[in-house]
């Protein structure tokens, strides 16, 4: 699998929160020799190998994106933010509304400088000021082109090389997680493991971890690896304590966040590995949390292993090519890791 095509082709397929089928069905398409279960809330599973650790490694198939609430008279949306948004981010960007029929794009337009007064230009707009113009003249024409409230929508992506070293795009959270668990799936379809290693692909992470709570309550691990981002701290204005996390800088032990302290067991042994196999890792305690806090809560040892990102949730999320590749590396060497390898004690 070319390593960058595989992200490409996830970051590209439409799957906001709580609308994660086409997402769904692009990683079943990706890897169709393995024996797919999906739950009742639609977590997408795979099992591999048989015996020694019970070890499951979890992202989460949604990132965010708007629903549309309501069509004004004159043809204009109205729309609700899913997920954590910077309502900055969205002034003037190209949307994409999925229908019945195919994407529909539009525009959430602002109030051009030239028609501003000074005061306007210092305030910062709430959503219900926003409006998505999909270039009609009436809520009849938005009608006929399949435009009703409840439609799920997204901002238009770009997907960015930089220097051969950095990948710049949206939704890097977390389609880089989704597209870490296909790599090793691949990997383990042709070498299986000495463990019993389940990839679990989550929904509505973005929304409270209803996904990972839902899959964690019905199904017990020795161990669950979330494969996430988290926001790198290598910027100009200089809050590097906020993140202490470098792009470039290796794969990121996620130790605590907002919702708790993760496992130390974990923890240990993951930095065991790393530094037998000479793989650089940071560690670090940050806000927001992670699938990981889901599934600790359900009474299972977890941990976030996060990729560090730049922009996070914005149209430029940044990551290091060096991260991911040193992620994958990582990660395998978790999964096949024999009982004592890594010095994996209670």
């Amino acid at each position: 699998m070319d390593k960058i095509k595989v992200l490409k082709d996830l970051i590209d397929t439409f799957g906001i929160s709580g609308f994660e089928g086409p997402i769904r069905e692009k990683i079943k398409k990706l890897s169709p020799q393995a024996e797919f279960k999906e739950d009742e809330v639609g977590n997408l599973s795979t099992t591999i190998g048989s015996g020694g650790r019970q070890i499951a490694f979890m992202a989460h198939m949604d990132e965010l994106g708007f629903l549309i609430s309501y069509v004004e008279k004159n043809g204009y949306l109205r729309f609700k933010p899913i997920g954590g948004w910077d309502v900055r981010g969205v002034y003037n960007r190209v949307v994409e509304i999925l229908t019945d029929q195919g994407m529909v794009q539009g525009v959430i337009g602002l109030k051009p400088p030239h028609l501003s007064k000074k005061e306007e230009f210092e305030k910062v707009l709430s959503w219900d000021d926003l409006y998505i113009d999909i270039g009609v003249e009436s809520d009849q024409e938005a009608k006929e082109r399949e435009i009703v409230p409840i439609l799920p929508a997204r901002l238009k992506k770009d997907f960015t090389i930089l220097d051969e070293k950095y990948v710049v795009t949206r939704a890097l959270d977390d389609r880089v997680g989704c597209a870490l668990n296909l790599l090793l799936l691949n990997e383990f379809l042709h070498h299986p493991p000495q463990n019993t290693v389940t990839l679990v692909w989550t929904i509505q992470e973005e929304t409270g971890l209803r996904g990972a709570q839902a899959f964690s309550a019905r199904n017990s691990f020795d161990e669950i690896y979330t494969l996430d981002t988290v926001s790198a701290g290598n910027l100009p204005w200089g809050n590097f304590h906020q993140s202490p996390a470098r792009t470039g800088g290796g794969p990121v032990i996620r130790l605590a966040d907002r919702k708790g302290v993760s496992s130390l067991r974990l923890r240990n042994f993951v930095k065991e590995v790393a530094r037998k196999n000479k793989i650089e890792v940071q560690e670090i305690v940050t806000g927001g949390s992670t699938d990981a806090a889901a599934a600790f809560e359900a009474g299972l040892n977890s941990i976030p292993l996060c990729i560090p990102v730049k922009y996070t949730h914005s149209q430029v999320e940044m990551m290091s090519i060096a991260d991911y590749h040193n992620s994958l590396k990582l990660l395998l060497l978790i999964g096949t890791s024999v009982s004592g390898d890594g010095s994996l004690t209670h």
